[in-house]
């Protein structure tokens, strides 16, 4: 059976994800994977605006990814705006110049539909036992899903508290100090409250950290010789691996942290506060247990496209 090969790009408030995917009945395989920090967001998130500078970055890198999808002989491309484009508005202006200039479409989804595909994308990667959190920390929005493997979602919410925002609203220093952490935190405990009234009805057992931040951890263990290397999509980070990873950001400072092995450059500035809320939110719910998954929005948009495509072929 010939394979159907298609490309998902995530059009993130940071950073742009491609992933070209050869798709056939109950299989999935990666061919090409590449992330640019376009930064859609900076300047702008909080004003409701993507910003000049912002558009001209997001067209070179989409030129880019239309070339290499055409490279790669990519049949279908599919592209998601997420939380920069929802709430900006001169987001119609932006979609339809990338359209003219590129042939890429772009749609725009909500926080809920997010929320959705990043557990469609998760599931697939891990096969938890009991009740399970998922958490996909983006620049504008930080996705949470409370499911089982038997009942699917139980819950599931979007909420504007992305790093590129925390950023840009707080004036954290370098190093942070304790003052600044118990500023976010509680910033964060009064915007979670419904989420901590989920947690303590359905008792998760797991905490699924989906996409960027969470794989940057798993890499900054696995350069501490903490971790090993799996090459699996998923990996259990146990708590005291964690903290140990933790508590050195908490210590760095920007140059410190650039060194790091395991360390993106565009990650030095956003992976303090995104600890800060990951370690927060495994305090505040007592979760036992802490893994990553490689698999999250992008993955989850070709499962859902597979189930579409290949059920019409039956």
């Amino acid at each position: 059976m010939k394979k159907d090969k298609i490309a998902v790009i995530d059009l993130g408030t940071n950073t742009f994800n491609l992933l070209i995917a050869d798709t056939e009945p109950g299989r999935m395989q990666e061919v090409h994977f590449e992330k640019i920090p376009v930064k859609l967001g900076k300047g702008g998130i909080r004003r409701g605006t993507i910003l000049p500078e912002a558009q001209q970055r997001a067209l070179e890198a989409l030129r880019h990814y239309r070339q290499v999808c055409h490279d790669h002989g990519v049949q279908e491309i599919l592209a998601f705006g997420t939380a920069a484009l929802r709430g900006a508005g001169n987001a119609g202006t932006f979609v339809e110049k990338v359209r003219k200039e590129t042939g890429i479409d772009i749609q725009i989804i909500s926080g809920e539909e997010e929320a959705s595909l990043i557990y469609t994308g998760v599931i697939h990667s891990l096969h938890p036992a009991g009740n399970f959190l998922i958490m996909d920390i983006g620049g504008g929005s930080v996705e949470f899903i409370l499911a089982s493997r038997s009942e699917g979602v139980l819950w599931k919410h979007s909420y504007p508290l992305g790093v590129a925002r925390i950023i840009e609203e707080f004036d954290l220093s370098d190093p942070v100090t304790d003052r600044d952490i118990h500023t976010l935190e509680d910033h964060l405990d009064r915007n979670l409250q419904e989420l901590w009234h989920e947690t303590s009805l359905h008792h998760p057992l797991l905490l699924a950290g989906a996409a960027g931040t969470f794989d940057t951890l798993r890499a900054l263990a696995a350069g501490r010789g903490l971790l090993p290397e799996t090459g699996e999509p998923w990996q259990e980070i146990p708590l005291p691996v964690y903290q140990n990873v933790h508590k050195a950001l908490l210590r760095s400072d920007a140059e410190t942290r650039r060194k790091m092995k395991g360390m993106e450059p565009f990650r030095v500035e956003m992976i303090v506060p995104a600890s800060v809320f990951v370690n927060f939110v495994l305090r505040k719910t007592g979760i036992p247990t802490f893994c990553q998954s490689y698999y999250s929005l992008k993955e989850g948009v070709v499962f859902r496209w597979m189930e579409k495509k290949y059920s019409l072929k039956k």
